[in-house]
């Protein structure tokens, strides 16, 4: 996930009054996981994206509930409401993430010296390593997706999912930040500092009440459980294979890193979702 600023976002010091202190906070994470342009200028503040990082889930939510929900209208089929639920949380959101997945796969899945795997993660080419991972991520987004409305009625699994999943991917992040040390003093890892532990986990709640209000308003404590141990445990995992690869190869983490964390807990959120309610489906 490089360090690029949002085509539309100046983050400079305007001349005019700039807004307070938490909004600025909020939309400087929020140019940094978006692609949506922001034109009011700001002084970047990354000293509480332990919180914004995963809180700004829900936003990512909407817009794959939106794609999905306009392409069943549109097509009535699901495979082509899948592509536009990710065509459109990819284009708003998750681009960003996914580089940093593939540069990841690039670099670290080969045999290289750490100078070498730092070049790779500079690199913009795409690699064999990046491509098999990012198109394997990817469809098993799609197959995770298939599980979850096939199994829920109405697609309120497939909903509850979608709504939980980002929050974990962007929890998954967090903590990467939190255990790690920057693999180098510049970019974007080296702003992700003073990350706390409670502020990771009061943002991780704030994303999931979406996820469990849905839950409860379906009808089923059950979902809303499943939908917060799927999610946390999609975190965690996400969180400890990316950063144990970072941690052996570089020594610390990269702005990559946290795009790989992204992915990687999102597609396991889903994932592990379709499984536990495939089996539990007689139960809800």
């Amino acid at each position: 996930m490089k360090n690029t600023a949002n085509p539309g976002t100046d983050t400079g010091t305007s001349a005019g009054p700039g807004p307070g202190p938490g909004f600025a906070r909020f939309l400087t994470v929020f140019t940094l996981i978006s692609r949506i342009p922001v034109n009011r200028r700001f002084e970047a503040d990354f000293s509480r994206a332990d919180f914004w990082l995963p809180a700004l889930s829900p936003l990512v939510s909407l817009a794959a509930l939106a794609g999905f929900g306009a392409g069943m209208a549109l097509t009535g089929s699901f495979f082509l409401a899948a592509l536009s639920s990710l065509a459109l949380q990819y284009f708003l959101f998750n681009l960003f993430h996914l580089d940093g997945l593939v540069d990841s796969a690039d670099a670290l899945l080969p045999v290289a010296s750490r100078e070498r795997r730092l070049e790779i993660l500079k690199d913009p080419r795409l690699g064999t390593y990046g491509f098999f991972c990012g198109l394997l991520v990817l469809s098993a987004r799609i197959g995770a997706m298939w599980i979850l409305a096939e199994e829920g009625v109405y697609f309120s699994f497939l909903a509850a999912s979608l709504l939980a999943a980002p929050a974990a991917g962007r929890a998954a992040a967090a903590l990467i930040a939190l255990r790690l040390a920057p693999a180098r003093p510049d970019g974007l890892g080296s702003l992700m500092k003073g990350f706390s532990a409670g502020r990771i986990a009061l943002g991780s709640l704030f994303a999931l009440a979406p996820a469990l209000a849905f839950s409860w308003v379906a009808g089923s404590w059950l979902l809303a459980i499943v939908m917060a141990a799927c999610a946390t445990l999609a975190a965690i995992l996400a969180a400890f294979a990316v950063g144990r690869a970072y941690r052996t190869a570089l020594g610390g983490f990269t702005g990559d890193a946290l795009g790989a964390a992204i992915e990687i807990g999102e597609a396991l959120a889903l994932i592990l979702s379709g499984i536990v309610l495939r089996q539990l489906s007689s139960f809800l």
